[in-house]
């Protein structure tokens, strides 16, 4: 997704109230058209199969939007944000069948040196990620189908970003005290006075780890797990 994008669907909710009670679903729906042409258009420089996995991830929500423009049904826009959190779902657990997870796809951007011990949580982290919007395309589905408009909006639009938020931030509270595997920033600094690592045995894993990366030469320490 390009950036415009991610803002838009994360105001989306807000934005699906507003067409209900003040704009038109056929607006809302060509605009969302628009973005994902803008967003294929960006994407044109990649191979012919990208763009071939790319369309074909992203046709059940292009369908869902065109058939809300012809039809005017605001109600179809609802499923919007499941489809989503499907395709996410769908991104995260391919990684999980061949390559790399993708949670350890991010921990190696900031780390290109992973330390081993650290690849078998990230694959762990992948599975919670893909349990956890699997079930959040499952709640706005059933809310689309079954509940009053302002449960939808209270949940797709604050109460998901909620529990998003608090699956972020226990994930890296856990980690932190698990692997006890600090680097230099402040919230390392602190855990490490809180919960010095010499007093585990994965602390003293991680410490013996930074020791061995700190002879290397140009090596710096790392706090991704």
């Amino acid at each position: 997704m390009t950036v415009v994008q991610t803002l838009f669907f994360l105001a989306f909710p807000l934005i699906v109230w507003l067409a209900y009670t003040h704009l038109g679903t056929r607006a809302l729906g060509t605009l969302l058209i628009g973005l994902y042409a803008v967003a294929f258009f960006v994407r044109g420089r990649g191979s012919a199969g990208e763009l071939g996995g790319l369309a074909r991830r992203h046709l059940p929500l292009v369908l869902l939007v065109l058939l809300a423009v012809v039809t005017g049904s605001g109600t179809l826009l609802l499923f919007v944000p499941m489809f989503v959190s499907l395709y996410l779902f769908w991104t995260f657990a391919e990684t999980l069948r061949s390559g790399m997870p993708m949670i350890e796809r991010f921990a190696r951007m900031v780390e290109v040196d992973l330390p081993d011990f650290c690849v078998p949580y990230c694959r762990k982290v992948t599975q919670v990620w893909c349990f956890f919007l699997a079930a959040n395309a499952l709640c706005v589905g059933a809310l689309a189908l079954w509940a009053p408009l302002e449960w939808w909006t209270l949940y797709a639009g604050l109460i998901f970003y909620l529990l998003m938020g608090a699956l972020l931030g226990g994930e890296f509270v856990f980690r932190k005290l698990w692997f006890r595997y600090y680097g230099d920033g402040l919230a390392d600094r602190i855990f490490a006075k809180l919960f010095p690592p010499e007093q585990t045995e994965n602390g003293r894993r991680s410490l013996l780890y930074v020791e061995t990366r700190l002879s290397r030469p140009s090596a710096g320490t790392g706090a991704k797990c």
